[in-house]
This record gives C-alpha cells, sequence and structure tokens, in this order.
C-alpha cells in the first residue's frame, strides 16, 4: 500500500512541476524519451515505472530524485511546500489464543465426577 502513495507523491509532484512551466505532457515527452501516455501513467500514480524512468521524467522538468532521511522528511516536504504523506499507523493484533483454547476449570467450578460418592 505504501508504494502506491509513494508513487502517487512523486507523481502528483512531476505534474506540479510541468504545470508550473506552463508545460503540456507532449512538451516533457519531447525532452525526454517518454511517451505522453507514459507520462500520465506516472502522474496519476499507476505505473509503477523505473528509477530511470522517473529521474528522466523529473530532470525534464528541473526536479532531480534524491533520498532523503526519514527523520528529515517532514522538513524537506514543510519547505517544498508539500503535506507529509499519512503513515498507516500499527494496528494491534489480537491473540486467538481466547478464541481457541478453552481454559480449565478452576477447582470451583469442577463438577463432580460420576459414580461415586
Amino acid at each position: 500500500m505504501r508504494e502506491v502513495e509513494t508513487r502517487k507523491r512523486l507523481g502528483k509532484q512531476l505534474a506540479e512541476a510541468r504545470r508550473r512551466r506552463g508545460w503540456t505532457q507532449n512538451d516533457v515527452a519531447r525532452r525526454s524519451t517518454r511517451q505522453p501516455g507514459r507520462l500520465s501513467e506516472i502522474e496519476n500514480g499507476k505505473a509503477n515505472t523505473t528509477i530511470n524512468t522517473l529521474a528522466e521524467a523529473g530532470e525534464a522538468v528541473g526536479l532531480s530524485l534524491v533520498f532523503i532521511p526519514q527523520e528529515r522528511f517532514a522538513d524537506v516536504m514543510t519547505f517544498i511546500g508539500q503535506p507529509e504523506p499519512k503513515t498507516p499507523l500499527p494496528t494491534e493484533v489480537g491473540s486467538v489464543y481466547e478464541e481457541v483454547f478453552i481454559p480449565d476449570p478452576s477447582e470451583d467450578e469442577e463438577e463432580p465426577k460420576h459414580g461415586g460418592l
């Protein structure tokens, strides 16, 4: 799921950079080796593309791919005017122990044994 969010975020940044220049996808295609249809898929987060393709399309609109330390990611996103993506919080995984295993009755709850006094 996180991969889809990353693709959408990168595609949105690519589209915004292209629009800031007043360019169409055809303009970017002429400045790169990518087809306009492929650029559309990338911008909409639908293409699981290679790093080389992302870098080439980004460079065509003045962007660079870089790694950012996670502890600085929020600062960078704020700096470039982008909202920090929401990361799903880990959910607590319950135990099925109580559902599968029947606890032993305590001595007070034990039923009397049959066949004896």
